[in-house]
């Protein structure tokens, strides 16, 4: 949001907006996040030394990066949406809050599988109340959006989705991963 102006855009999501995409991708999927079962080999890994933090193991570069790949997309999609004369602000609206939900389903532990059933009921619903924000006629007064072209919606629908391809090749990527299976860090990137 600060890069917005910037970019040329005056106000890249009206504040109505940004809490209403809050509340979508952190309430009902971050608490189902929580009900993600555990990784069947996590017994295997050594233990974390006492001292490391939370955020240890490389786990903020990963947070620093997975955040600054959704604002460029958010960014990218705003600044072409507006010199293409779009409704750029709605599809940075749903872009943001689609790809942050993409993001919510590449972090589970066992992707592609019905092990936690509520992240995937969750995920879905925050979905499309995020899409019922542009094209509900009540919501889309409250928010401040406009309802999107069939072309419009295929291309967020196209770019919120690398959130979710992204954190899985980032999952796999990640050298502590690759050291921990015998790979050298190098080879996997």
């Amino acid at each position: 949001m600060l890069l917005g102006p910037f970019l040329g855009m005056p106000l890249p999501l009206l504040p109505a907006q940004i809490l209403w995409i809050n509340l979508l991708t952190h309430g009902l999927p971050g608490v189902a996040l929580g009900a993600e079962p555990v990784d069947p080999h996590t017994m295997r890994n050594s233990p974390r030394p006492p001292e490391e933090s939370v955020l240890g193991a490389g786990l903020w570069p990963r947070i620093l990066f997975m955040g600054a790949f959704v604002a460029t997309v958010t960014l990218v999609v705003g600044v072409w949406a507006r010199e293409t004369g779009r409704p750029w602000q709605s599809m940075i609206f749903l872009v943001l809050g689609a790809t942050q939900l993409g993001v919510a389903l590449g972090s589970r532990a066992r992707p592609g599988s019905l092990a936690n059933p509520f992240l995937l009921v969750a995920v879905g619903v925050a979905l499309s109340l995020q899409a019922a924000g542009v094209y509900l006629p009540p919501l889309r007064d409250l928010l401040g959006t406009e309802p999107l072209r069939p072309t419009d919606l295929a291309i967020a629908a196209v770019l919120s989705g690398l959130g979710h391809v992204v954190m899985r090749l980032q999952a796999r990527l990640r050298p502590e991963r690759l050291q921990k299976a015998g790979l050298p860090a190098a080879q996997g990137r």
